[in-house]
Formats: structure tokens, sequence, C-alpha cells
């Protein structure tokens, strides 16, 4: 299972113990921790099976998670309510296990659990390309961290892993984070020349953000798209010249 587990300032050291035994119990070692706040002698008494797990673990920066992975999974007990805010835009957990498979380890996916007293914020939220909430059917639906990373690794664990990627003479290079971040550039860039409405611009950067985690696009694929939009700039600029 090619998906590594980060806790932003964990405060509870039960918690962190859990999270560890249960990525033990699912067959994960990465674990990632932004900010923590949790006594680690207390949290190994809880870890059981998982303590190389949290031994292992590695204090970093979600900017750095940025960098680092190709696809950040946010969680939120709080659901858009409006289909204008795609930073609220949901998947369920099913869903998530589907990409998950369909990318055929091509992808580095890591899932981001929030604070335990209110979760992940909205600019937190913003750095994510998925988010997913699990629906309890309930009006109360914050589940403990360590609950929730359980339902969600079960669903992942439930689908058996995609065919791998076959070998050819040619070799097939998957967009890097590069790649994605010019191409991001440049849907930036043509929004401003086509005058798109300035408060709509990050709906459409995330918007673009999350198609991408959901595919699988080469590099080839984002370099047809960058060079689209580069033409398309200099036949704007062209055409106001005149």
């Amino acid at each position: 299972m090619a998906v590594a587990i980060a806790l932003v300032e964990p405060q509870y050291h039960i918690n962190v113990g859990h999270v560890s035994r249960l990525m033990k119990n699912f067959g994960l070692h990465g674990l990632y921790l932004v900010n923590p706040r949790y006594n680690r002698t207390e949290a190994v008494k809880y870890s059981t099976h998982g303590k190389d797990v949290l031994a292992a673990a590695k204090v970093v920066t979600l900017k750095q998670l940025r960098r680092k992975f190709d696809v950040l999974v946010g969680t939120t007990a709080i659901g858009a309510t409006s289909k204008l805010n795609i930073l609220r835009e949901t998947v369920r957990p099913e869903q998530i296990a589907k990409i998950i498979q369909d990318t055929r380890g091509t992808k580095r996916f890591c899932i981001i659990l929030g604070r335990e007293s209110s979760g992940l914020k909205n600019k937190e939220l913003a750095m994510c390309n998925l988010v997913v909430t699990i629906d309890t059917k309930t009006r109360y639906k914050t589940m403990n961290i360590a609950h929730a990373l359980a339902v969600l690794l079960y669903e992942i664990s439930k689908l058996k892993p995609g065919a791998p990627v076959k070998k050819t003479k040619k070799k097939i290079e998957i967009a890097s984070q590069q790649d994605i971040g010019l191409l991001l550039q440049y849907v930036d860039k043509v929004a401003d020349a086509g005058n798109y409405d300035l408060h709509k611009k990050p709906l459409l950067t995330a918007s673009v953000k999350k198609l991408l985690a959901k595919s699988t696009p080469t590099t080839k694929d984002v370099m047809l798209l960058v060079s689209l939009f580069r033409r398309s700039l200099l036949a704007i600029e062209r055409r106001k010249k005149r």
C-alpha cells in the first residue's frame, strides 16, 4: 500500500500511539508529524507492535509534504454546503481507495489528519489535492483521528492492487510535482489574460488540482497542455496589440 500518514499538531499521545499501531496493522511505515505536541514517551505505551513506526516518524512541515508526495489527501468532518465551495468538496473513503488503486503505484499518496480539536484549517485543505470525509449518517460527524484512519485504511485494503504498469521499450514518465506546478502557473496566467473573475481563481486552481489528482497524467500530457496555454497567451497578446 503506497500510502503515508501525516498528523497535524497531534496533541494526545494515545491517538499518536493508536495511529502507529494501525499503520502496523495495515503494513504502513511512513508516519509524518507536523508541529507535534504530544508526549512521545507516553505515546509509545499505546503503539504496541507499532513502536518501530512511531520511532521512525519524521517531523516535517506541510510544505515539505507538498514537495515529497504527488497527492495529499486532506480529511474533514465538515463538507461543502455549496457547490461553489470547491475547497471542501469531498470524496468518500471508497472513492479514495479506487483512485489509489487506479494509479497502480505510480503516485505517492499521503493522508493528512488534522488536529483532534479543530481538524485542518482552510489554508491547509487548500494545499491538498483531494479531501475525504466519512459520512456517519448522523448529526455528529466528527470522529477520533485514529478511528477515522482505521475506516480509511480498511477501505483502501479491501481493493486489490491495480495491475502493475507494463514495462515497455519506451519509458513513460509520470508528471512530476514540478510539471504540475508549471501547468498551474499557466492556468493562472490564462485566467488573468482572459479577465477571469479574481475571486474565482482559487476555485479554478483547486478544481484543476483535484482533476489531476484523480488521474495519472504523464509529463507529455502536461507539457502538451502547457504548450496549448502558452500559445493561447501569445495569441491573446497579439490580438491586444492590434
